[in-house]
């Protein structure tokens, strides 16, 4: 007994002591930075991927690949595409293409084409995506019109040469301007699972150069507030450039609907994600000038609930503070019986947008707010809750909007003066 004892210590030891036999160098895989998903022609998926190709260096700003620049950042990536009927089919199949084994566990961004997203077919997709041990939930999800071959294949990092950190800190910066939702793998998939709410993407688009015009009437003096566009509609000049801005509404897993970056910053008030950003408010008493305000969330929103039968009575409250950043007319809005005037002004400004996002939402029957988590407080059991079916009789919602904007800075100086010219004060 003692012997076979020894024995089977000895054995335990020497198969303790072997290297990893499944183990990889760094350099026999191939980790793959964006997927792209869009419906195939040769086969029921098209499905595209980027990844280094390692002849340069991007993960940071030196060596081989950092020395012509933005041009080199292309050359430092490739992709390929493959139709295939399911995921595992097209990884196995772009396998064999490639001379390293393709890996996802640093996969960034799954990208999905608006065509797709909206054919209901989305869920069977996802279903496999979200089950392989390689995917990250953490990935971040976006919406983009057009192919998302073509969008993946000219793609480019704009600063630097390491595509994956340019997407993670464009996703980053969303949270200090408020344009784009967080949506990630996972949070995309609770949703469309969820009795409470429905799901919300981030909207993308390759950046084209022509909605920048360079000729024409110069500007007037229109008021607009700088977040009333699509992802695709920014007049951004620089080609081969992703833009996120904005949000895709779904209804489960059927696109339904999209926000622009302004709508967006209003619905994230009024879930209460919203951190901060730079707004742009008329002038009360010079509408023909604005004021840049710095605003942020001074309080959760409240939001009051009262059920009618299948007609939920909604009552929000979103509670916001700011700091004024200009004043273009030389007008004195620090004076304190003039502050109000101000912060009136741009309460009434986000009332009236929050008043049409919840019409907009309504009319695509789709509540992305959250509102049924706080409707789930009146019912005593889970049973009830979901016979209510919230996510039907969200259509039939009253909702009423409440705005409060407190002025807590006023800058770097105490008082606005007007300017002094030959013609005397303006």
């Amino acid at each position: 007994m003692r012997k076979l004892s020894l024995v089977l210590i000895i054995c335990i030891i020497a198969a303790m002591l072997s290297s990893c036999y499944d183990s990889n160098e760094v350099d026999d895989l191939l980790h793959v930075n964006i997927i792209g998903i869009e419906r195939g022609i040769s086969d029921k998926w098209r499905l595209t991927i980027k990844f280094s190709t390692l002849k340069g260096n991007p993960g940071g700003g030196s060596g081989s690949g950092g020395g012509n620049g933005g041009e080199s950042g292309q050359e430092d990536y490739t992709s390929l595409t493959v139709d295939a009927p399911s995921l595992f089919a097209g990884i196995d199949m772009l396998n064999s293409s490639v001379s390293r084994r393709l890996n996802f566990m640093h996969t960034e961004v799954l990208v999905i084409s608006e065509d797709l997203a909206e054919s209901g077919m989305l869920g069977e997709f996802l279903a496999p995506i979200i089950r392989f041990r390689q995917i990250r939930r953490s990935m971040h999800v976006f919406v983009i019109n057009g192919s998302v071959m073509n969008a993946i294949n000219t793609v480019k990092p704009l600063v630097g040469t390491a595509l994956s950190k340019n997407l993670q800190i464009m996703v980053k910066e969303g949270k200090a301007t408020g344009y784009i939702p967080h949506s990630t793998l996972q949070s995309f998939y609770d949703q469309m699972k969820s009795a409470y709410r429905q799901p919300t993407v981030i909207l993308a688009a390759l950046s084209n150069p022509k909605n920048l015009k360079i000729n024409g009437e110069k500007w007037g003096n229109k008021f607009k507030t700088g977040g009333e566009y699509y992802a695709d509609e920014l007049p951004v000049s620089r080609q081969n450039v992703i833009n996120l801005f904005g949000t895709a509404v779904f209804d489960g897993d059927k696109m339904v609907g999209k926000l622009t970056g302004e709508e967006t910053r209003l619905m994230q008030m009024a879930t209460g994600e919203f951190r901060m950003g730079f707004f742009t408010t008329q002038d009360p008493k010079e509408p023909s000038l604005v004021i840049p305000l710095d605003v942020r969330q001074a309080k959760k929103p409240k939001i009051i609930i009262r059920l009618e039968g299948d007609k939920p009575i909604i009552h929000l409250k979103v509670m916001l503070e700011g700091d004024i950043l200009a004043v273009q007319s030389r007008i004195n809005y620090e004076k304190p019986e003039l502050m109000p005037v101000l912060e009136r002004s741009f309460e009434k400004q986000i009332k009236d947008g929050l008043d049409k996002l919840m019409e907009k939402c309504i009319g695509f029957k789709t509540d992305i707010f959250g509102f049924g988590q706080t409707a789930a407080r009146q019912f005593l059991t889970i049973q009830e809750w979901e016979k209510y079916n919230w996510v039907k009789n969200f259509q039939n919602a009253k909702i009423t909007t409440e705005v409060k904007f407190t002025i807590k800075r006023t800058g770097t100086q105490l008082k606005t003066s007007p300017i002094i010219t030959t013609k005397g004060k303006e």
